[in-house]
């Protein structure tokens, strides 16, 4: 495929062929989801006319070999039952076919169930253009993210910084947290940070006009950068000179990863160059925060449906809608993938998941679309796979990949399928776009001698090359669930070391998890799990903490059911402090004066008293400074921040409080 005029000839030719022996890009991905949620564990697919056997696979979800096969089927049969009775497991069926080669499917299920608590740490790294006037919905994204289970860290990164250097500070992060309890697990890029170029590739077959560098996000996420050296590619044929790579000019050398790997979740929310859609980058990335807000907070729900519209068919046995196919059913299920146009499918209709291919340029796929039809059409798709030529080389302008992105009202998730395919398969069972994009990443389905790390999923091509990347928030999952209302703590005695905390039902929720952290960057820990709305505790801090109370739903998919726990609702709670109010200060009967009030470094206390202890607190309610033994006339050093603080003075006559102000 050297241009664009053979790329569509070849389709054209190999759709004629296909036709005439009726064999479509669903024979080579295996429509596999499990039949019931009862055990044994049933496995289904669809029936498949070009078949001559099946070949059924199941592994532990953590291992990466599938080894020997648990059973050969024939032909006919569309149904395994596999008599295992707890654990997950990761099964896979391959399809011989009759022309010599394979289809397969995937799936992940479970026997027994249990929810995904802690998400692990994400670095967030924010364009410094966004930092000001997206304030609040970076502040938004990131109660979203803790509400989920991350613990999130954040760092601030210039347009113009140098990518090793972006790299050397994400990989600081790593280190110093890689052997904390919350370990790294997710790099969420938002706007332009510098954008790494590698390798002297063309994964999409257009040579020369198309070899060179391509994006790659994978560099900062694999550790040894001895493979990402800028000293010997020497390549300048591509149209333009974006894609040139020449020793010293920043761009890298590796085409591959292997055998290394990517040793976190990555994705990337960069919008800059879409002019097409006739709003700044800032106004798209707020547009794109906005519409992630709603989708996890269940503001837009789409359809339980996917649709695949096909422009290459089987392209001898690449069949890259295999990745729809296969991915779909394990989610959805088969009856809930419709074939269609892609544009009118999504127009009329939501859907929850998509696929479409077709030859392709930088703004556009054939039968598809073009980057003007985000912008003009509504676009009723969340996570979209597609493929075609060019486009894969995101960080064009107006790229095709990318125009998702910037749609209206829900898209929020494009990736680059074909070349290697992708497999979704997981996220059927609670896990995230960004779990199978490191999965992707790092997948090299035996192609490779002596692989590292071997995944065994079917790749067509190109596996572990640099060019896989993620577009979208690496956050998100396919279901959510409403999360509780009307959150509220409050004191049940006078000296705050107990509390109530109380919440509406939720309809369908089977039960709640409470959570405690003294930050609001992370849930912190679990305290308790009730099926009633409320719970009484003393296990907090004194000072501020942070409840956070998250619903639990059975969810079901295609591949089962599971656990799943719905965003986190947020409430503070200033504890181990007595309430103080204006009207308690003016009723205080002790005869005591703090003087001079406003204070800078030192009060004293006078009154009828032989000695007193005083607490100083925060409006907040933490304690800031404590004395005993206090006497009369005598004149304290306080080194406190200019504020107000209430001061708790206790006496044999009493207990009584004191409005401070510190200049």
């Amino acid at each position: 495929m050297q241009s664009y005029k053979l790329y569509t000839l070849l389709a054209c030719i190999i759709g004629i062929f296909s036709s005439a022996i009726a064999q479509t890009s669903k024979s080579y991905g295996v429509m596999l989801q499990r039949d019931g949620n009862t055990t044994p564990i049933k496995l289904t697919w669809n029936s498949d006319n070009f078949t001559s056997a099946y070949i059924v696979y199941r592994k532990q979800p953590n291992t990466v070999q599938w080894g020997t096969p648990i059973a050969t089927l024939a032909a006919t049969d569309t149904t395994y039952t596999d008599n295992v009775v707890s654990g997950t497991w990761e099964y896979r069926v391959q399809r011989n076919l009759t022309n010599g080669k394979f289809g397969n499917g995937y799936i992940l299920t479970n026997a027994t169930t249990e929810p995904l608590h802690n998400k692990g740490r994400l670095l967030l790294c924010v364009d410094n253009n966004y930092v000001l006037p997206l304030q609040s919905e970076i502040a938004v994204l990131i109660s979203d993210l803790v509400g989920d289970g991350y613990t999130v860290d954040t760092i601030h990164v210039n347009r113009g910084e140098v990518v090793p250097n972006v790299k050397q500070r994400i990989m600081n992060w790593y280190y110093h947290n890689k052997n904390q309890s919350i370990k790294p697990q997710t790099l969420y890029l938002l706007g332009r940070i510098p954008v790494p170029y590698s390798g002297a590739i063309a994964p999409d077959g257009h040579i020369p006009d198309h070899k060179g560098a391509w994006p790659a996000d994978v560099y900062y996420g694999v550790d040894n950068d001895e493979k990402f050296t800028d000293a010997w590619n020497n390549i300048d044929s591509a149209t333009g000179t974006r894609n040139d790579n020449i020793p010293g000019d920043g761009k890298f050398d590796a085409d591959l990863i292997y055998p290394d790997s990517v040793l976190f979740e990555i994705g990337r929310v960069d919008l800059t160059k879409m002019t097409t859609f006739g709003k700044s980058d800032t106004l798209l990335v707020k547009q794109y925060l906005t519409k992630a807000h709603n989708f996890k907070n269940n503001v837009f729900v789409p359809n339980r449906k996917a649709i695949i519209d096909d422009n290459f068919g089987v392209m001898s046995g690449e069949a890259f809608a295999a990745s729809g196919w296969r991915s779909f059913a394990a989610a959805l299920g088969k009856q809930s993938v419709d074939t269609g146009d892609f544009i009118t499918s999504v127009k009329s209709n939501s859907y929850l998941m998509s696929f479409g291919c077709g030859a392709g340029s930088y703004t556009s796929a054939t039968g598809i679309g073009n980057t003007s039809n985000f912008k003009s059409d509504s676009i009723n798709t969340v996570f979209s796979m597609m493929f075609g030529s060019y486009f894969g080389d995101w960080d064009s302008d107006n790229n095709f990949l990318r125009a998702p992105l910037c749609s209206e009202p829900m898209s929020l998730v494009s990736v680059w399928s074909g070349r290697p395919h992708w497999n979704l398969h997981h996220m059927a069972l609670g896990y995230t776009i960004g779990s199978s994009t490191q999965i992707t990443q790092n997948n090299v389905d035996g192609q490779l001698l002596n692989p590292k790390q071997q995944a065994g999923y079917v790749t067509n091509a190109f596996p572990t090359y640099i060019h896989i990347a993620l577009m979208g928030d690496p956050s998100l999952r396919l279901f959510y669930q409403p999360k509780v209302e009307a959150l509220t703590a409050t004191s049940t005695n006078a000296d705050t070391t107990q509390c109530k905390i109380t919440w509406v039902k939720q309809t369908n929720a089977t039960a709640y998890h409470v959570y405690r952290a003294n930050s609001e960057f992370s849930l912190g820990n679990l305290i308790a799990i009730t099926t009633d709305t409320f719970i009484t505790t003393t296990n907090f801090m004194q000072g501020v903490n942070y409840f956070s109370v998250r619903a639990k739903y059975i969810e079901e998919s295609a591949s089962g059911m599971f656990e799943q726990l719905a965003l986190a609702s947020k409430v503070e709670f200033a504890g181990g402090v007595k309430a103080v109010g204006v009207q308690q200060i003016e009723n205080n009967k002790i005869d005591v004066t703090v003087y001079p009030n406003p204070a800078k470094n030192a009060i004293t206390l006078a009154g009828d008293f032989n000695q007193a202890a005083i607490n100083i607190y925060t409006i907040a309610g933490q304690l800031v400074h404590k004395t005993d033994a206090v006497k009369p006339m005598q004149s304290l050093a306080i080194e406190l921040p200019g504020g107000v603080y209430f001061i708790e003075v206790i006496t044999a006559a009493g207990t009584g409080y004191r409005k401070l102000v510190v200049e």
